[in-house]
């Protein structure tokens, strides 16, 4: 049977192509994308800094992890600007000091 990205699993699940049929082709476009590289490295050292709090309690349940869920929205919203929507998640996920 197909699952597709709002499955729940116990580990994190990777969007691609290949596992999701329900994608647009814009979405399909994007994976592919130079952009999504750079925005998969981008998540990826925001995820791997300790200045940033990429686990939120909101999507505990969730079977995507930090990036695909941010990569999920980036390829729903094409004309999104990268450095800004990275910027904002910054801000958003920074670990303030008390």
């Amino acid at each position: 049977m197909h699952q597709n990205h709002l499955d729940q699993s116990t580990e994190p699940q990777r969007l691609t192509i290949e596992n999701d049929q329900l994608m647009s082709s814009a979405q399909k476009r994007f994976y592919i994308s130079p952009q999504c590289d750079i925005a998969r490295e981008q998540l990826q050292a925001l995820v791997d800094n300790n200045q940033y709090d990429t686990r939120s309690p909101y999507y505990a349940t969730s079977s995507l992890s930090f990036i695909e869920r941010h990569l999920y929205y980036l390829s729903q919203h094409p004309t999104l600007e990268l450095n800004g929507y990275i910027s904002n998640l910054k801000l958003m996920t920074r670990i303030r000091s008390s």
